[in-house]
């Protein structure tokens, strides 16, 4: 019998989250093969919209500009969440679930949609050297010490795989989670959703919401009318909508139903011309997976959870997991980091997972379906906090510093620069920001004041040799970075390729310090 073929890791799963991780793991220089059961990408029409923290990201996958581009660039762009009495109005109330965040950051929203960019991560993650094998789903695996055994079927033939790691992204319903005996712990399925797309002429009915007609914001709309509730939402296409009505507690039988006449009641608006273009039933659910790890497999995307749609955060969020996953992956395949570091994907991952799922549920609720009210409450929290404010303070893949309260959460307007968080936005002297010097692997900002024989940069470069992993030293005399980094003259501050600040020294430099701290964070013991 021939040896299986061998790949540094199997991604199940081409959706945002399986194909932004290969997409990301080739940035890194590690292939992947990604399999998908489905005979190509999803046809059906998808959520709109990438938050711009997931531009940023995009940006070092090098295709944020053909997102942007896919889209189309509108100046106004932004996803307005409504709870209006009916379509035509009132409205009742509006919020702002994404929009550009300049104070945050220089990437813009993008009003594209899943079907627009799925495409182009499936082409970047080929040109980084993943392949796809679509109509191919995994069977079933084995993994030991020294890797896993996948075994896949195409056109119902069964073979194996072997890889070093295993990534799940197959989706809610996911096989693999099922097959590594990992729970799902949450509200279950809150209820089923009939969902309808369609076209029709709505410039009137929308002309009091700014900007929603012509396609330069993203709506979605609950409708509260008394005995009528539903949710209008607009696509990337103009003139097409989709209409979901209220959630039921079980799934419905549509058989004979006349679905433009479902819209026109829903939407109060019995005159309207429509054209139905694809009708389905949604199951919404919100829960988290109890470990986001099981030895040598690992889950992503809605595979780990799963949220309501209710501020476009499920898919955004898929995106980051699969970047925020690629560079531990890639520094262990590659013997670059110990593997423990990855024990760290769920000890870092999983709390942000339950804010949102917390977050999206509360969202629900106060504006759809106050039905499913279960007496607990959270905090809103806005957009630009759920996507930037959370910390990573005690994953195990920092340096914490004494006196950290560990705290999750943080406002993103005020940085603090410590350990675990985001390395805040500065803008810099030659019109770019630090944002533009992360993501390709680990970065060292210090400023002229460490000294005429350049001490930091020496350091860096002695601990790059001896660690054997390299380090970008990036000077920066702007005095705002020291503000924000919580840093004075002669510190500097290590952030990790994921753009999270790894450790900081407030003092003058230590190449003893900074070895440590890049030991610590790649879990390396020599």
């Amino acid at each position: 019998m021939s040896s299986p073929e061998r790949v540094p890791v199997v991604i199940a799963g081409a959706g945002f989250a399986g194909l932004s991780t290969a997409m990301f793991l080739g940035t890194h220089g590690v292939p992947a093969l990604v399999v998908e059961r489905h005979p190509g990408l999803a046809e059906e029409i998808k959520a709109r919209g990438v938050f711009p923290h997931a531009m940023e990201a995009l940006r070092i996958g090098g295709v944020a500009d053909r997102v942007h581009a896919a889209a189309g660039w509108r100046s106004a762009g932004d996803l307005a969440v409504v709870v209006a009495d009916r379509l035509a109005g009132p409205v009742l109330r509006t919020v702002v679930a994404a929009a550009d965040m300049p104070e945050i950051t220089p990437e813009r929203l993008s009003l594209a949609s899943q079907g627009q960019v799925e495409p182009i991560l499936a082409d970047r993650a080929v040109e980084l050297g993943a392949e796809i094998r679509f109509g191919t789903e995994v069977v079933r695996y084995e993994q030991d010490d020294d890797g896993v055994t996948v075994c896949l079927r195409q056109s119902g033939v069964e073979y194996q795989v072997r890889a070093d790691y295993l990534v799940a992204a197959d989706g809610w319903r996911s096989g693999i989670r099922d097959q590594s005996g990992i729970a799902l712990r949450g509200r279950g399925v809150l209820g089923h959703m009939l969902r309808i797309f369609f076209e029709a002429d709505l410039t009137a009915e929308l002309a009091h919401l700014d900007g929603v007609a012509e396609g330069r914001r993203f709506a979605l709309v609950h409708l509260v009318s008394a005995g009528n509730r539903g949710t209008f939402y607009t696509t990337g296409t103009p003139g097409r909508y989709g209409y979901f009505r209220s959630l039921t507690r079980h799934p419905g039988d549509y058989t004979g139903c006349d679905f433009a006449e479902m819209v026109r009641t829903g939407l109060e608006l019995p005159d309207l011309e429509v054209a139905v273009v694809d009708v389905g039933e949604t199951a919404f659910a919100c829960d988290v997976a109890e470990t986001f790890t099981a030895g040598r497999v690992l889950l992503v995307g809605d595979a780990a959870k799963v949220v309501p749609p209710t501020g476009g955060l499920g898919g955004t969020t898929a995106i980051m997991d699969g970047f925020y996953l690629a560079w531990k992956l890639a520094a262990v395949v590659t013997g670059q980091a110990g593997t423990s570091l990855l024990a760290t994907h769920d000890a870092e991952r999983r709390p942000v997972a339950e804010m949102i799922a917390e977050q999206q549920f509360a969202a629900l609720v106060t504006r759809a379906e106050p039905g499913l009210a279960d007496g607990t409450s959270v905090v809103p929290l806005d957009p630009a906090t759920q996507a930037f404010g959370y910390r990573y303070a005690t994953g195990g893949a920092v340096v914490r510093e004494p006196g950290d309260d560990g705290a999750l959460i943080e406002d993103p307007l005020a940085p603090t620069g410590r350990p675990g968080s985001r390395a805040p936005y500065v803008r810099l002297a030659d019109g770019t920001s630090t944002t533009a010097l992360f993501g390709k692997g680990f970065v060292l900002l210090c400023d002229s004041d460490s000294g005429s024989d350049h001490s930091w940069e020496r350091a860096a470069a002695e601990v790059a040799e001896r660690v054997g992993v390299g380090i970008a030293v990036h000077v920066i005399d702007d005095p705002e970075w020291h503000k924000k980094y919580g840093v004075g003259t002669g510190g500097a501050v290590l952030v990790r390729p994921d753009r999270f600040v790894a450790w900081r020294s407030t003092g003058s430099d230590s190449a003893a310090d900074l070895e440590h701290a890049m030991r610590v964070v790649l879990h390396r013991t020599a």
